[in-house]
């Protein structure tokens, strides 16, 4: 009788919180292309599981650590694939997280805390914008309801608070309500069992469902909901420095404010953590690439494809796919540039873009696969290898945003190569381009490629001017450029990749206007923490002032930066 009075209290409690509270509720957006795609497919999506030819769905992998969640259950190997699939499911590994959960229930079929996991593995994720309710869902609520009363009374919270992620409505029209009703009845159960470590990682989790890739405002202010979730991961770590959610969230909510390096600790740990689990080792490259490390983050990158191939390798019939983590090459290739790679960064950025063309061989209606075919080019641009660029086929003309990215690329070849006419000319392409109905599809929660058009257009027309010998009129294109980069929505790798805050320093100092200069790249510096390009045009700006004692310290950070690197550069850009 106690236990159902409880259950009772606990809903209708919930239920008043979610009447009152409106802190969770989104604003509706309009759903475009990207309705079905993975905001950044770091990780294996969870899709339908069978068995492997040893009926398991899976077997003990390595590497996830050694956390655990203890249950109720009197099955051992219940709850050793219970801690496997938490732990997985922290990592955004959902596909081995419900296979893990439905393994804990192949030992238990009693386990309400099994079928708990899987509705967690089957929910919404922090990496796809848009969700719609798996059609394995409702058995799976059916069973965990079933056995429901053979779970503690935390565990029926927990139970209590999944039901609140799901309705009837297949449509999903009611998943911004969902989201908040399910952050708010964790929310309760954080304060009922204050010193439950996981139920206040389920309560970040559930709040950046709610609030995906929207902690920080451009002008580095924390959106309203942002400094209880920083509060809370510090919380956690303090009790538990080795808690693999805590470490996860801790990254994602504090990598696009102006402090990346608050996490730089728990990425240096989480790699550790959890070596096997191809996520986990990857977020360490959003804390490196966020504090100048990119040599570093070329590293973890590959050790995070590694890692995925292991688990490919252990369980092929889960179908993770080997080499098919796009995002992983992505930010591969934009710390490769920037660390000065061009031997070394030469198969990573080719990589990105035939693992690209392997998996979407049609690619015309997606701007940021386009973004991505184009690495190789921008880190040709990024390095100053203009004669590549210039002898390198043109993409599809159909390919509008990689036809932009091109132009820009040709266009400053030719500024350098001094044939302005043609440079004016790529110019004119990318004006043409931006008109392109595609660059106008915004992809939900990020920036419209469009966007990123401009400050192509920006930069090159920059360049153009000032190679006409009109420095003003160049300065004046070059802050534009800047004012539009600073309004773009943070993303990992940016989706503008050479900040025009190095262009303009540039300039500056050509101009002999150093203290100028030494101005925009401490700016650039605050967004770009630790960048190598900025820290040798501090140097420069500062040289040029006579500032000899300060222009010593920036020159210690950008060689150290660059010590991987096999083109030297001798200024913020080529």
């Amino acid at each position: 009788m106690k236990s159902i009075f409880f259950t009772a209290l606990l809903l209708v409690i919930v239920l008043v919180i979610v009447g009152a509270n409106k802190a969770f509720n989104k604003n509706p957006v309009k759903k475009g292309q990207w309705e079905k795609q993975d905001i950044i497919s770091c990780g294996p999506s969870a899709l339908e599981l069978t068995t492997g030819d040893n009926g398991k769905f899976i077997p003990v992998l390595p590497g996830w650590g050694h956390h655990g969640y203890t249950i109720s259950t009197s099955n051992d190997s219940t709850q050793l694939y219970f801690n496997q699939g938490i732990n997985f499911y922290y990592s955004y590994h959902f596909r081995e997280a419900l296979a893990s959960f439905k393994e804990a229930a192949r030992f238990d079929p009693t386990c309400a805390m099994a079928y708990w996991g899987q509705a967690l593995s089957m929910g919404p994720y922090y990496n796809m914008y848009y969700y719609k309710m798996k059609k394995g869902v409702p058995a799976v609520l059916k069973l965990m309801n079933s056995y429901m009363p053979g779970a503690n009374e935390k565990e029926k919270g927990l139970i209590m608070a999944m039901q609140q992620r799901y309705s009837t409505d297949t449509t999903n029209a009611d998943r911004s309500k969902l989201d908040s009703n399910y952050a708010s009845a964790m929310f309760l159960l954080t304060k009922q069992y204050n010193t439950d470590d996981d139920i206040k990682a389920l309560y970040v989790d559930a709040v950046m469902l709610a609030h995906k890739w929207d902690f920080w405002n451009n002008n580095g202010k924390p959106k309203p909901w942002t400094t209880e979730l920083v509060t809370l991961c510090e919380e956690i770590l303090k009790r538990n420095s080795f808690h693999p959610a805590a470490l996860h969230y801790y990254i994602h909510v504090t990598e696009a404010s102006k402090h990346p390096e608050l996490a730089l600790h728990s990425a240096n740990v989480l790699k550790d953590v959890l070596p096997g689990v191809g996520h986990m080792v990857h977020m360490a490259t959003h804390m490196y690439q966020r504090n100048g490390l990119f040599t570093k983050g070329v590293n973890v990158n590959e050790e995070a494809n590694t890692a995925n191939n292991q688990v490919d390798s252990i369980a092929p019939h889960l179908g993770i796919g080997k080499n098919t983590i796009l995002h992983i090459y992505a930010v591969q290739s934009y710390c490769a540039m920037n660390a000065g790679m061009y031997s070394k960064g030469m198969p990573v950025y080719m990589r990105a873009r035939n693992r690209l063309l392997d998996l979407r061989p049609d690619i015309e209606k997606d701007a940021y696969s386009q973004y991505i075919y184009m690495m190789p080019v921008i880190a040709w641009v990024r390095l100053g290898r203009w004669q590549q660029i210039v002898q390198s086929p043109a993409p599809d003309a159909k390919w509008k945003y990689a036809l932009v990215l091109d132009d820009f690329a040709r266009g400053l070849a030719h500024v350098h190569s001094k044939n302005l006419k043609a440079a004016n000319l790529c110019l004119k392409n990318i004006e043409l381009n931006m008109n392109d109905s595609l660059l106008a599809v915004r992809e939900m929660p990020f920036n419209k490629p469009v966007q990123c058009a401009g400050i192509a257009a920006g930069i090159l027309k920059g360049e153009l001017l000032n190679a006409e010998g009109r420095g003003s009129e160049a300065v004046a294109a070059l802050r534009q450029a800047v004012a539009e980069e600073d309004e773009l929505i943070y993303r990992e790798p940016q989706e503008w990749l050479i900040p025009a805050r190095q262009y303009l320093g540039a300039v500056l100092l050509q101009m002999n206007r150093p203290k100028e200069a030494e101005d925009v790249y401490r700016e650039d510096l605050i967004a770009n923490p630790g960048n190598g390009w900025s820290l040798l045009g501090m140097y420069n700006s500062l040289l040029a002032q006579n500032k000899i004692t300060v222009a010593a310290k920036f020159k210690t950070g950008y060689i150290k930066a660059f010590k991987d690197a096999d083109v030297k550069p001798l200024a913020s850009v080529f």
